[in-house]
């Protein structure tokens, strides 16, 4: 029973990370600390190794359909990686409670986040992009970087709605170039924590891993088919309720 839940969060999870464009972090670390009762820190690594998996899948579906933008990709994950590394040392090191405080908030930071630019933004040609826009969006990896190191949240979620506005991206292309930068980032993010804190819970990363696996090519198919407004919607609703718990949890 348990064994198939896990699986069913990672569909699940997947799927709608890959549609919305988000981390799969910000869904995969409540349930962790929620559901399987990890300790915040403990569900920050499991999520990131997790995230691997389905980034890696969701990046695989996306660049098969030629929707990532590898230089740009690049480009931010440079920008980001600091941030990551800085973040990651600094969850090991705070108070757990403190954590997961931090972890409500950015919940329902981004539940506001959503409903600010839950709009359609304007879609143009996906050519070659002009750098001093491309610098004009770089502080957003470099800042939110820190941030998914130190809660396994992505920055896509920042990320795509200056892509849309700024570079006049389509949002399939928007979500599948930086989900290849969360792909790398994710990466580096899970070895460093595994580094710092030397604990995985391993049935949970195989299980939740082979869900993520198959939710990470539903995703993109989805995200091509479905408004994404409605996705959006339901998306806000639901990390308004994650974040309001894990804030009373912790206080």
């Amino acid at each position: 029973m348990i064994e198939a839940a896990l699986i069913l969060f990672g569909v699940v999870i997947a799927s709608a990370a890959m549609a919305i464009g988000i981390g799969g972090g910000i869904l995969w670390t409540p349930v962790l600390i929620l559901v399987y009762r990890l300790s915040p820190a403990e569900a920050i690594s499991t999520s990131l190794f997790i995230q691997v998996v389905g980034l890696g899948s969701g990046t695989f579906a996306y660049a098969r359909a030629g929707l990532v933008k590898i230089k740009l990709s690049a480009i931010f994950f440079l920008v980001a990686l600091p941030g990551i590394i800085i973040g990651s040392f600094i969850t090991i090191k705070l108070p757990q409670h403190a954590v997961q405080m931090a972890l409500g908030i950015m919940a329902m930071t981004l539940a506001i986040l959503f409903v600010v630019n839950n709009r359609d933004s304007e879609q143009g040609a996906s050519g070659d992009f002009d750098s001093a826009k491309i610098r004009g969006i770089a502080p957003i990896p470099f800042v939110f970087g820190f941030i998914m190191g130190f809660l396994s949240l992505g920055i896509s979620e920042w990320l795509i709605p200056a892509l849309r506005s700024r570079l006049r991206m389509g949002m399939p292309q928007a979500i599948g170039t930086s989900i290849g930068m969360m792909f790398a980032l994710a990466l580096v993010a899970s070895i460093v924590h595994f580094n710092l804190s030397e604990t995985l819970h391993l049935e949970i990363i195989a299980l939740g891993s082979i869900g993520t696996l198959i939710g990470g090519q539903i995703g993109p198919h989805i995200s091509q088919r479905i408004n994404d407004r409605i996705l959006q919607q339901s998306f806000i609703y639901l990390m308004t309720l994650i974040g309001i718990h894990l804030i009373f949890q912790a206080i």
